[in-house]
């Protein structure tokens, strides 16, 4: 069996925050976070946004890694589903499946 540790899975390009829209106009794909309001805007809306609230931090997508969304979603896809208390960090080549370390020792030897 051939295992190759896995660093993270965002370093994979998940392109999940697509699956979002914007929290004030409800149609397009954020682009933006402002870390103070908690919120995703498009383009047109963050500059609606920037107007009324200058101080407030706004982060694009260069900088998801302050998105709280894919900070949950980054948690919820690296856990493991059949161990919770465990974090992904293999991948098994023979069964083309991520693992624990836990699944490793009782499924993938």
């Amino acid at each position: 069996m051939d295992f190759k540790l896995e660093s993270s899975l965002a370093e994979k390009g998940s392109e999940t925050i697509w699956d979002y829209t914007c929290t004030a106009c409800q149609a397009l794909e954020p682009q933006f976070h402002c870390e103070e309001c908690c919120k995703c805007f498009c383009d047109s809306c963050v500059n609606l946004h920037n107007q009324l609230y200058k101080t407030h931090p706004v982060f694009g997508r260069a900088r998801m890694e302050k998105w709280p969304i894919v900070k949950s979603t980054l948690n919820m896809l690296e856990q493991c589903g059949e161990h919770s208390d465990e974090k992904i960090k293999l991948f098994c080549e023979d069964h083309s499946r991520l693992c624990c370390h836990i699944c490793v020792l009782l499924h993938h030897r």
